[in-house]
């Protein structure tokens, strides 16, 4: 365990009361077509009931006891609006709002919510959002471009105008994802241009170390407004991660986990100890603090 004070800045809620069945079985398909190439039976329902019935920590009392033992202080929780694009939601956005007010209140001083709203729900989504920022006390908004928008998209800018009103930032998923949404809209280069246009706005790209690497550290280094997370760090065991790390600046990037999605592979202490496994190979005492904590409170923290 490293010493505390470490902030988690892309996680989410393991609870399948927010993600919709469909999207993990777009995830699933991916590993049934390795199988079946290695000749292995498989049943994808089977594996998508097993993914199901593992998100079952609804009020992230779990991820706070690996938090404690990790040495996390507290942690970004983001809410990705699928409802728009897949039908299949348990919960409608609004309801799936009121229940991450409800993990602020039961762990007071743990969690950061960024909250997601689909922008083509038009004035009601924008509504909903000014409530979380006002009413919730939410920190941000998580944006999920592979449900079928970009980041330029006209939409948003009522969305982005708000954030920089609160003071508060974007964070945007990049890269691919469940098999059945759409990746081209997830890629950095669609950010440039309401960084440019919203310079009070801080944009975070997710999964940097994983797609998109070297975009995403050119718009790190050259858009003062535009920030990365390491996120899903572990599926290139640590090559992605370490292109990152060399490639762009350090007070632009930030430590993240992407839990649940890794939490068979790992607890959340062993996801941090590999990361710092790489990032001390490059980072300095004070780059890596920035990089683990510092940046993060910076953002998230600041009114």
């Amino acid at each position: 365990m490293v010493s505390p004070g470490v902030v988690d800045a892309h996680c989410h809620a393991a609870s399948r009361r927010f993600i919709p069945r469909s999207f993990v079985e777009g995830a699933i398909r991916n590993i049934t077509v390795m199988h079946e190439a290695l000749g292995v039976p498989v049943q994808p329902g089977r594996l998508v009931d097993r993914v199901l019935e593992a998100l079952g920590d609804h009020g992230c009392d779990e991820l706070v006891r690996q938090m404690d033992e990790a040495g996390v202080d507290w942690s970004v929780l983001l809410l990705p609006d699928f409802t728009y694009r897949l039908k299949d939601c348990e919960l409608t956005i609004e309801e799936m709002f009121v229940e991450h007010r409800r993990i602020l209140e039961r762990h007071p001083g743990r969690f950061q919510v960024l909250a997601g709203v689909d922008p083509r729900w038009g004035r009601d989504g924008l509504a909903l959002f000014e409530r979380g920022l006002k009413e919730y006390g939410f920190r941000g908004l998580k944006l999920y471009p592979p449900c079928g928008y970009r980041a330029d998209d006209r939409l948003l800018y009522p969305f982005y105008e708000l954030c920089a009103a609160w003071n508060v930032p974007v964070l945007l998923h990049m890269g691919p994802t469940s098999s059945n949404l759409d990746f081209e809209p997830a890629r950095p280069g669609f950010v440039d241009e309401p960084a440019r246009l919203f310079p009070k706005v801080n944009f975070i790209l997710a999964h940097a170390a994983t797609a998109h690497v070297d975009e995403c550290a050119m718009l790190c280094a050259f858009r003062p407004n535009v920030y990365a997370d390491v996120s899903g760090f572990q599926e290139s065991q640590g090559r992605g991660l370490s292109h990152l790390l060399r490639s762009a600046p350090a007070h632009k990037l930030l430590f993240g986990t992407d839990w649940p999605v890794f939490q068979e592979d790992a607890r959340q202490s062993e996801h941090l100890e590999s990361f710092l496994e790489v990032a001390r190979e490059v980072l300095a005492g004070p780059r890596l603090r920035l990089v683990l904590r510092e940046n993060a409170a910076r953002l998230f923290r600041s009114r």
